[in-house]
């Protein structure tokens, strides 16, 4: 039997030292290039090392000539590695013209793309050889190509009438149409016409102390938009089963009582309104998941598949400390590792083109201070959160103990404080908590797609509230 050869690795020499002699003889070739490719990209040891020490130079505003490029070499102890003085001189002589430096770059990104692509690969087999079970590796596999995928994604300047002559096309078209720029709406008035619905891409943090109401309030808005507005949502809860979110949505839905649907109610009222309640949750397009240790590339991965298999509006993730990263903190930094998970899920909110609801806990501070309002400062392990957010907002509990014992309202009074909102305003929208349903809703809107009696009377059936005008209460960022 022949031998096998064994296979060369894609690359092109002559197209590497043709760039590295271009980029000595123009610095228009090295504004353009040195931001778009990186050391690795190169095939050639040499090559990677000799346009690292161009590099060091540019981004230290050292002029790149033979001279200074090998004294940073020289300086590394690798001038003699990659072939001396004489062979760095003689670069440009590889150059047929210096003007088509950007056609090299095509051809080692390409190159390395492909041998990226081969590595990948690679390390797929062998995890499939060393790994009992099929979908770690497919999770796997799915996150070596998307991150070879980012690499490929890059920018370049353009001139401002662009993004001008968009932004009034599309000013127009709200003119015309008010809904043509409305994002998921989720069923608070004041809410959805402060932000005109949550956008595609946005990462939006819900954030309170433990026990205030996070996953209740993330619940009410899957309820409005996944009801009432007939869209599909993915909830990834790491804290609670797929039977007590359920649970959850069958009492904000039909306004049951929780101990109705925990103890066995034998109340043939319960029960008519459970099995009406029970035909709207299957017909709305929600899906849970109750994976308790995920990642976000986990995460975007089940996204893609149901967004290619049904559609995808909006994710809620609950929560944020719960969550690990892909790559486990070797020096034990948590903010570090926080910061990491932010980005990513923001990255991922981009890329799936959805909204992200991401739900996060507040340290101790705001307990301590006379004015107990929730601050960005309060935002548990990381400063990150708050810089990757689009919009963060809290849950406040601004009745005392003592008015709500005092109080003949069986619901409690709330605050939804936007604290930041990237593209819009900031403020306080007062809202109230209705412990035996699981519900928030704002005072005098009746806002969750239920009925509007807080009694289960037989027969009534649960109908769709319009939304109410709203006072500007809220002032500009």
């Amino acid at each position: 039997m022949a031998d096998k050869k064994a296979k060369i690795q894609p690359n092109d020499l002559e197209a590497e030292q043709s760039l590295l002699g271009s980029l000595f003889l123009s610095k228009d070739a090295c504004a353009d290039v040195f931001p778009n490719l990186n050391a690795n990209d190169f095939y050639s040891g040499a090559h990677k090392k000799i346009y690292q020490a161009m590099l060091d130079n540019y981004f230290k505003d050292v002029a790149i000539d033979y001279i200074t490029v090998s004294k940073v070499l020289s300086d590394k102890g690798e001038l003699e590695e990659v072939g001396g003085l004489e062979y760095i001189t003689d670069l440009t002589q590889y150059v047929p013209s210096a003007a088509n430096y950007k056609y090299y770059v095509d051809i080692i990104k390409n190159d390395s793309i492909l041998r990226q692509i081969i590595e990948a690969c690679q390390n797929t087999i062998n995890e499939a050889f060393e790994n009992n079970s099929a979908s770690e590796v497919l999770e796997s596999a799915e996150k070596y190509i998307f991150d070879i995928s980012q690499t490929r994604r890059t920018n370049d300047l353009e001139h401002i009438k662009k993004g001008v002559a968009e932004a009034i096309d599309l000013m127009e078209k709200i003119s015309i149409d008010p809904n043509a720029n409305t994002g998921i709406k989720v069923g608070f008035p004041t809410l959805d016409k402060i932000t005109n619905g949550f956008k595609p891409g946005e990462l939006i943090i819900i954030a309170a102390r433990p026990g205030i109401g996070k996953t209740t309030l993330a619940v009410n808005f899957a309820i409005n938009s996944a009801i009432k507005h007939k869209k599909t949502i993915a909830m990834f809860d790491l804290e609670m089963s797929a039977l007590q979110v359920a649970q959850r949505f069958i009492c904000s839905t039909g306004r049951v009582p929780m101990d109705a649907v925990k103890g066995g109610s034998k109340d043939n009222n319960v029960w008519s309104t459970l099995f009406e309640t029970k035909k709207i949750l299957e017909d709305a397009n929600i899906y849970v998941d109750d994976t308790t240790t995920i990642t976000p590339a986990e995460i975007l991965s089940k996204c893609r598949k149901l967004k290619a298999q049904s559609g995808l509006d909006m994710v809620i993730i609950d929560y944020l400390q719960l969550m690990k990263s892909e790559r486990a903190n070797k020096d034990g930094n948590r903010q570090q590792e926080v910061a990491e998970l932010t980005r990513s899920i923001k990255l991922a909110a981009r890329e799936l083109g959805v909204p992200i609801l991401l739900l996060s806990q507040l340290n101790r501070e705001s307990e301590k201070r006379a004015d107990k309002t929730p601050q960005l400062s309060d935002l548990r392990e990381s400063g990150s959160i708050e810089q990757d957010a689009d919009i963060v907002m809290f849950i406040a509990d601004i009745a005392s103990e003592n008015a709500k014992e005092d109080s003949t309202d069986d619901a409690l009074d709330y605050s939804l404080v936007i604290a930041k909102h990237r593209n819009g305003m900031r403020g306080t929208i007062p809202i109230k908590w209705k412990s035996e349903f699981t519900q928030f809703y704002e005072p005098g809107k009746d806002t969750l797609y239920t009925k509007n009696t807080s009694k289960i009377q037989k027969g009534d059936v649960l109908t769709p509230v319009e939304n109410s005008e709203i006072d500007d209460i809220f002032s500009e960022e």
